[in-house]
């Protein structure tokens, strides 16, 4: 061991700190970086050299590598919290807005409506010649029916909504497996030949975070630090296979409209297939750009929820037209005393799937509320027709009615069997308006118990990972230090040399 030896210790120690302190720095300037990860560096002693009759000497210091403070189990399970939350908070938000359409309670509600129109044909059976009553009663007919129309309109366009919402999420979801396959080369490309790529890493944690939003992956990582992700049981990333997600955006007489890999300009496809409206599917692109599909499950993140909430938004729209249909062909059974169920008083067209956005009084009688017929015999002050229907508002009908039902009609009493399971007309809206409460508060309340647990594996993983300013500048201090007492020790064994070489002599 020799001053030169010496001095090379003084010279690693001054190196070394000089990176812990550069690395310190970078800390701090990256303090407030979404989603980067403290670095450290790694320090280890150089092989001690042998001295006979010593033993062993110190050579200095090694950095062997500057690393992420990362936690990946913890991070795991926040992608996984960040899944499940992402879900009940998106089938929330559509519910919610589901909630709005069906406006209950209100006072200018289907309910209070249906309350007001009783109240006119009522007023018409106290006075079936009034001219002033069968006015009212056709208006508020009217307000009912363009009501029905309305709302079941805006629940289609809530789920035309979904749908392109969903597509979007798809497209989202594609571009960042696509980033993630670039990640994985140039991760690749730097750990093969021995550099660690924190910041690569740094983005491939991040975009795994983002695709959790949308759905829940599963993932793997190699030695190298690519990853590989998974849907269930099928792969979506794997080495150079690379899936995409698809949207069946319409699906009319088994003929599947299908948005490949999420664009709904270029990559729309028509296939004969079953496929209901929403499904998500896996698509595999083959080397002569043919695609096949395969239904996927998706159980968490946002394409989840909206997934449920879209077959929740149908069930909703679907329980409107059963309404729609039961109400209109009972009332016009009452009001054409038993000839018809389809036309009379309200129309609702010819499509049983479409009742209530083609609910309309009838369009003779809007024009001249005096052609209301308030009795069946025609007479002067016949109210039977007029008190039959008020009496409709308090009987129990299946929904939609069914024919059973409609043809136990007595033209005699103007009364119908009644349904031991069946609810009256305020009833079976209130049961569509509680449905759809009872799901969005399930939804509310996971989504407050999910965000917790999310918000406490956050915190777990920034205590790890997150950059503290105070302890960094702490580093710094004794970083500098190091590198100062390094210095001086290079500036003691510059003098000796300069002694040894300059100062003694024969």
């Amino acid at each position: 061991m020799s001053l030169f030896g010496a001095l090379n210790v003084g010279n690693s120690g001054m190196s070394a700190n000089q990176v812990a302190m550069e690395t310190s720095g970078n800390n701090i300037a990256n303090a407030n970086t979404p989603g980067y990860s403290r670095q450290q560096v790694s320090m280890t002693e150089q092989p001690a050299f042998y001295e006979p009759g010593i033993g062993s000497v110190g050579t200095g210091v090694d950095v062997t590598g500057i690393h992420r403070v990362v936690d990946d189990f913890v991070r795991t399970q926040a992608r996984d919290a960040n899944s499940k939350y992402q879900y009940y908070q998106e089938k929330s938000d559509k519910l919610g807005q589901l909630q709005d359409i069906l406006n209950e309670p209100s006072d200018n509600g289907i309910v209070k409506q249906l309350s007001t129109l009783t109240t006119a044909w009522n007023t018409l059976a106290n006075d079936p010649e009034l001219g002033t009553a069968k006015s009212s009663v056709v208006e508020d007919a009217n307000s009912f029916a363009d009501t029905v129309k309305e709302m079941a309109g805006n629940i289609s366009d809530l789920g035309d909504n979904i749908t392109s919402t969903l597509t979007k999420n798809a497209l989202d979801f594609n571009s960042d497996v696509k980033q993630l396959q670039t990640l994985n080369q140039q991760i690749y490309n730097l750990t093969s030949v021995g550099q660690t790529p924190n910041d690569l890493l740094d983005q491939r944690d991040a975009t795994l975070k983002s695709l959790s939003s949308i759905a829940d992956v599963t993932s793997s990582v190699d030695n190298y630090g690519r990853v590989s992700l998974n849907l269930g049981n099928q792969t979506i990333l794997n080495g150079d296979t690379r899936n995409t997600l698809s949207v069946v955006t319409a699906n009319v007489n088994g003929t599947a409209t299908i948005a490949k890999d999420g664009d709904t300009v270029d990559g729309q496809q028509q296939v004969s297939s079953n496929y209901p409206t929403n499904t998500i599917l896996l698509t595999q692109t083959g080397d002569d750009g043919q695609a096949s599909y395969s239904q996927v499950t998706i159980d968490s993140g946002t394409v989840g929820g909206l997934e449920t909430a879209a077959g929740e938004v149908t069930q909703r729209l679907q329980e409107l037209n059963n309404f729609a249909t039961t109400i209109a062909k009972t009332i016009n059974m009452v009001y054409t005393n038993g000839q018809s169920s389809t036309s009379g008083f309200f129309e609702i067209g010819n499509d049983a799937s479409s009742y209530a956005s083609k609910m309309a009084v009838n369009a003779a009688l809007t024009a001249n509320p005096d052609k209301l017929t308030a009795g069946a015999s025609g007479t002067s002050g016949d109210n039977s027709v007029a008190t039959a229907i008020v009496n409709l508002g308090t009987q129990k009908f299946d929904y939609p009615v069914t024919d059973s039902q409609l043809n136990s009609y007595n033209k005699t009493t103007m009364t119908f069997e009644s349904s031991a399971s069946g609810k009256t007309y305020s009833d079976a809206f209130n049961n569509i308006v509680t449905k759809n409460a009872i799901s969005k508060q399930q939804a509310d309340n996971l989504a407050t118990a999910q965000n917790s647990v999310l918000s406490q594996l956050n915190n777990q993983d920034q205590t790890v990972s997150g950059v503290s300013v105070n302890e960094e500048i702490t580093n710094v201090i004794a970083y500098q230090r190091g590198f100062e007492a390094n210095a001086r020790v290079i500036s003691v064994i510059s003098d000796m040399l300069d002694t040894l070489i300059n100062k003694t002599g024969a």
